[in-house]
């Protein structure tokens, strides 16, 4: 299995409610439906970051297929093409780290 973290960054002047709204309310109508997509996480930062410099990104997503293939063949598609293309009206850079998962202590539920 593969999982890809996206690091985003929401565009000037957008705020981190309109840029939440944005990708986790309107994006996600075409993001979600990305073939072969297995699962998919977005995390959004908060405000009491650890250091008073601001972080370099305003959030992640995760997301998982069965393969680098099939991740790839799935941004290929008229879906990823229409995801991509959308991300990038509200994404001032997106960055992509294509990772392999191991998990140390998994997690035992949703809050």
């Amino acid at each position: 299995m593969i999982k890809l973290i996206a690091f985003l960054k929401r565009k000037p002047g957008m705020t981190m409610e309109q840029f939440k709204v944005r990708w986790v309310d309107e994006h996600t109508r075409i993001s979600s439906k990305l073939p072969g997509l297995l699962g998919y996480y977005i995390n959004i930062n908060v405000p009491n970051q650890p250091s008073n410099l601001e972080p370099n990104y305003d959030g992640t997503a995760e997301l998982w297929w069965n393969s680098v293939e099939e991740m790839e063949a799935s941004f290929a598609s008229e879906i990823g093409a229409a995801a991509g293309k959308d991300a990038d009206e509200f994404c001032e850079m997106r960055f992509h780290l294509y990772t392999t998962e191991y998990t140390i202590i998994p997690f035992k539920g949703h809050p």
